[in-house]
């Protein structure tokens, strides 16, 4: 266990090797990822950041305060792979089951509400197909609560489709929010979601695999891209593989400058790996990773560490990452709306948001999950992947939000070179 390596490249593989975390550092990686301040970021004229709709006149009378209502269920909550904590079997096959996470349990158990999670979502556009005939046509989508990446967040209450958040059935989250995480342009009072978890987008490879083919351990991008492409996977998120693209070719991943050219420029280097074989996924990483199929892949921070082997590395690659939050909405018309303000509100007391950090390994956007973790885990030690360290910080980047012209150029290239993806 003495074989770390310094920084984000220290060895992810045992769960026990980085249980716990250094409580240093937290608040700049928050920073970097949703701006400096509590004040609104500004967003350059050429951006298109969507808004909240307008809000409705409010009432000349105030209404009269009314008994909260008793939670029903079963909640149904969609949700990304790797990103609750788990215990037993379902930590060994890299899947919730039923009655797996502690998490979900002691909510079900406090409110007398059954809890209906799956993990369904493997990318932010794929699971918006699924959902979106409903929500276009008024309709429950069938889900209580959603978990999304900022930008896709921003559009769908842009268009009216998330249902209003009574903060007064959230005061966790309230009280509890990091300061860098508010005041967002496209949901500026916390009206319509709550963060889940940040991360970062970097590289994942399996050390012995690499060996046994005689390939070195990447440190950087273009390291990436020389592996055979049959044997190496990018995202479906085509924010994580162009903005990463753009870093190999050392064009700068600044929404406010990418040009058509750019875009056609990191399309135009994937696309001989993609004819030779390079696959684009989600979460399916991660059983590429068990069975060996895949050698290396542009990878989401906390997954490998949670779920990988001791054999399975994340790094942050010597030309940059990519950064990111998810959100928790409640779609239109979902039936156990209320149900869901509890599980934002349980999700954000400290002391449970420590535990699910510290098994997804994640940045938690709640206060208090610094000491919350010293108590959980008295042995912490440092931790990159929740607590970055100033030399990634620095190489930290945002790409989330485009003008309409480079949405569409960059939706026709990736199905250029993923085909239906």
């Amino acid at each position: 266990m003495n074989e770390a390596k310094t920084g984000v490249e220290q060895r992810i593989g045992r769960r026990a090797f980085l249980k716990g975390s250094a409580l240093a550092g937290f608040g700049a990686f928050l920073a970097a990822c949703a701006g400096t301040s509590s004040q609104a970021p500004s967003a350059p004229a050429s951006i298109n950041v969507p808004t909240p709709p307008p809000a409705s006149p409010s009432p000349s009378v105030a209404p009269s305060a009314t008994p909260k209502p008793a939670p029903t269920g079963p909640l149904k909550w969609a949700q990304w792979p790797a990103y609750i904590d788990l215990v037993g079997k379902a930590a060994d096959l890299l899947k919730y089951l039923p009655g797996s996470s502690p998490t979900l349990e002691a909510f079900k158990k406090q409110y007398n509400v059954d809890v209906d999670y799956e993990e369904k979502i493997q990318a932010n556009e794929t699971f918006l197909a699924t959902i979106r005939p409903q929500l276009v046509a008024g309709a429950p989508t069938g889900w209580d609560m959603i978990t999304v990446t900022d930008w896709l967040a921003a559009k769908l209450i842009s268009k009216g489709w998330i249902e209003k958040i009574d903060q007064s059935n959230v005061p966790n989250c309230v009280a509890n929010l990091r300061a860098p995480l508010k005041n967002q342009p496209w949901d500026p009072n916390q009206e319509y979601h709550y963060p889940w978890q940040s991360g970062m987008t970097g590289i994942g490879y399996n050390k012995a695999t690499l060996t046994k083919n005689g390939k070195p351990e990447p440190k950087s991008l273009a390291d990436l891209w020389a592996l055979p492409p049959d044997k190496i996977t990018f995202l479906n998120e085509k924010r994580d593989t162009f903005g990463l693209g753009l870093l190999k070719l050392g064009k700068s991943a600044d929404p406010a400058t990418t040009t058509l050219a750019d875009l056609q420029a990191v399309h135009d280097d994937i696309k001989p790996m993609a004819d030779k074989g390079l696959r684009f996924v989600g979460n399916e990483y991660l059983q590429d990773f068990a069975a060996k199929k895949t050698w290396a892949a542009m990878t989401w921070s906390g997954d490998l560490a949670s779920y990988g082997t001791e054999d399975d590395h994340w790094i942050a690659p010597t030309e940059g990452v990519m950064i990111w939050t998810d959100n928790v909405l409640i779609p239109k018309g979902a039936a156990n709306k209320y149900t869901a303000e509890l599980m934002m509100n349980f999700c954000y007391d400290p002391t449970i948001a420590a535990k699910i950090a510290n098994y997804v390994y994640y940045v938690s956007p709640v206060n208090g999950v610094n000491d919350a973790i010293k108590k959980l885990d008295p042995s912490a030690a440092s931790n990159p992947l929740l607590f970055p360290p100033a030399d990634v910080i620095a190489r930290m980047h945002n790409w989330q939000f485009f003008s309409d012209e480079i949405e569409q150029q960059l939706n026709d290239l990736y199905l250029d070179l993923a085909g239906t993806g």
